[in-house]
């Protein structure tokens, strides 16, 4: 015998019996969802902070390297250090005038001095990749009344002409340049080779022989090639793909075309005198600052201007070691082995101005010194390397 319950109150408890059954297979479902699948939230990671604060512990350490080479008049520049594209540290020392006591900033250019021959070896490579150019092309191709036989274009990028420096056969005797207040230029060069044919140092392709007249020939043969002057080629096909802003080839004739230029100083602190020869440009004359320099180095990774086989190419060694324990790719010096791994740079020396523009590849690390005051004991190469590395 049992007790009949009402028909509502039966369909009561159907119904509480059904949603108590559904709700325990929904949360046996959810259980049973692999731990691997289940899709944990994304936190973004705000990378400028993340390498500012890596690198905070040592900005101190950096700057007072500099600022204690200021403190004794030995540096007066700018400082930028970079990694994989990123600043970490940044700073500026001096003046930009001493006269007018202009305060130097990150954006004042200076002449990169040697340090421009990079910028001309990837611009040769450029017409390499198109096939403009052979790296065993004669320079006689180009330039028929050189007078020199058997020198290539890859004896050009990496100095192993052999030909004599064009600031010495142009300078000395007087005769053969009379007025050094008259600018001369890539073109009047290549006129007083072909007349006096400077005796040269070695036979072409013999031995390393670090040459400023090869990227000035480089120069004259992309003009010859591309149908543009050096100058216009350097800001259409380099200057403009990679964001430099401020960045000009200075030929002594367009000083008003310069983009907040530092004045450069002897070791006197006496102004450097703009000579007849800042008119020969290819193996220096950009003047550029850290940013813009900062500019060109990512776009060489971002393979911007060239290939990355072709850069491969640049920075491999060319030459025979040297004593120094350097090495000499296209357009760059390199130090094979060190500490850091390999560091492939240039650096700059000319009236006033010294340049050091240093990259590690394996860490993509960016080094940067530019200064306009001849003065003191300088920079090793390996020394600055060091300060992109955290201790």
């Amino acid at each position: 015998m049992y007790l009949a319950l009402p028909m509502k109150l039966t369909n009561i408890f159907t119904f509480l019996f059904l949603l108590t059954l559904l709700f325990s297979c929904e949360t046996e479902n959810e259980s049973s969802i692999p731990e691997s699948k289940v899709i944990p939230e994304i936190q973004e990671i705000d990378s400028t902070a993340f390498y500012d604060s890596i690198y905070e512990p040592y900005k101190y350490a950096i700057d007072t390297f500099f600022l204690n080479k200021h403190k004794l008049t030995e540096f007066y520049g700018t400082v930028l250090i970079a990694e994989k594209g990123r600043i970490v540290f940044q700073n500026s020392y001096g003046y930009a005038n001493l006269k007018t006591k202009d305060t130097l900033t990150l954006e004042h250019t200076f002449q990169l001095a040697s340090a421009s021959k990079p910028f001309t070896a990837i611009a040769m490579m450029q017409l390499v990749e198109q096939g403009k150019v052979n790296l065993t092309d004669d320079v006689k191709k180009f330039i028929p009344n050189f007078p020199f036989e058997g020198i290539d274009i890859h004896q050009l990028l990496c100095h192993r002409s052999g030909l004599s420096q064009y600031t010495h056969f142009c300078d000395a005797p007087d005769s053969i340049w009379s007025d050094k207040h008259q600018t001369i230029t890539n073109n009047d060069v290549l006129n007083i080779m072909e007349k006096y044919i400077p005796i040269v140092n070695y036979t072409p392709n013999q031995t390393h022989y670090y040459c400023n007249t090869n990227y000035m020939l480089l120069a004259s043969i992309i003009e010859k090639v591309s149908g543009i002057s050096f100058k216009e080629y350097l800001k259409k096909y380099i200057f403009d793909p990679s964001g430099m802003k401020s960045t000009v080839l200075y030929h002594r004739d367009n000083n008003d075309e310069l983009i907040m230029p530092a004045q450069g100083y002897n070791g006197a602190f006496n102004p450097v005198i703009d000579i007849y020869l800042n008119g020969v440009v290819g193996d220096k004359g950009i003047y550029s600052n850290v940013h813009d320099l900062l500019a060109f180095d990512k776009a060489l990774y971002e393979n911007k201007l060239v290939a990355d086989s072709t850069m491969q190419l640049i920075m491999q060694d060319h030459n025979e070691m040297q004593n120094n324990g350097q090495n000499y790719g296209y357009g760059f010096r390199i130090y094979p082995e060190s500490e850091m791994g390999r560091i492939v740079f240039h650096t700059g020396w000319w009236k006033g101005f010294r340049t050091f523009y240093i990259r590690i590849p394996e860490s993509q690390k960016t080094v940067i010194v530019l200064s306009h005051i001849k003065r003191g004991k300088f920079f090793d190469v390996k020394e600055l390397a060091k300060l992109s590395r955290m201790q």
